[in-house]
């Protein structure tokens, strides 16, 4: 994930079949993140790299659309609609059951580690018209990395 300066990764997309990931913005500070634990606004840097299992999310009816990108699919970037604001509930490392409300990146890359973890590309969440526009792309990548069987 360093290598590749993204900024989250799941389980599946190493082959792992657990439901656990992880996010670290903060080499991208000048996107702004909130974050609350227990209801308490804190500040998100002191919780990087953030890990988390077994989430479960709540998403906000407030939504914008910015252009993101993953790393299971290299250089291959389009909007994607999410929600402004989450609350999720998960477990950290050592088990304990932790809620937390971000907003932001942070609710954007939380939302996009989550999908992995249930089996959603962030190409799945993007328009039509935007899956035909990036096609070509598709395409290219399908056959410089053929699926393993």
């Amino acid at each position: 994930m360093r290598e590749a300066e993204g900024i989250g990764l799941a389980a599946p997309q190493i082959g792992i079949s657990l439901q656990i990931a992880v996010v670290d913005l903060r080499k991208i500070e000048k996107r702004p993140s909130t974050m609350e634990l227990g209801g308490k606004p804190v500040d998100w840097r002191v919780h990087m790299p953030l890990f988390f299992c077994n989430p479960v999310v709540t998403l906000t009816r407030r939504r914008d659309e910015e252009d993101e990108g993953c790393l299971s699919f290299p250089n291959l970037h389009g909007p994607v609609r999410r929600s402004l604001r989450i609350q999720m509930d998960y477990q950290d490392l050592k088990g304990n059951r932790l809620t937390l409300a971000a907003g932001g990146l942070l609710a954007r890359a939380l939302q996009h580690e989550v999908d992995h973890l249930m089996g959603i590309l962030f190409i799945d969440r993007m328009s039509p018209d935007t899956r035909r526009t990036l096609a070509p792309e598709l395409e290219t990548l399908q056959r410089l990395y053929p699926a393993r069987s």
